[in-house]
């Protein structure tokens, strides 16, 4: 993996490390006694998707600067948020350059 995309990559999994504590902690603000703050809810609701979507378009860089295909990734790092996005990092580290191949 070259520097440009490892930076990228790197970047991305910050930002999944993000959405990860704000869901952690959406969850946890649902669980106490009585009625959850709604200022607090939102709060934690909007950095989950400004985090995951930070995570995509980082991701999306990386496709780019790697040389795969961007459309069919995307759907499948929105669509199978976890497992697309653990796939993708298994062949960006391997080093596998699709355009080495053609």
């Amino acid at each position: 993996m070259n520097t440009s995309v490892k930076n990228v990559v790197e970047s991305a999994l910050v930002a999944l490390l993000a959405a990860a504590c704000c869901l952690w902690f959406l969850i946890s603000a649902a669980h106490v006694d009585g009625e959850p703050s709604p200022a607090l809810m939102t709060f934690l609701a909007l950095g989950l998707a400004a985090a995951l979507m930070a995570h995509w378009v980082f991701m999306a860089l990386a496709l780019r600067r790697s040389g795969r295909g961007l459309l069919p990734w995307m759907l499948a790092l929105v669509f199978l948020c976890p497992l697309g996005t653990v796939a993708l990092l298994a062949l960006l580290s391997a080093g596998d350059d699709p355009r080495a191949q053609v």
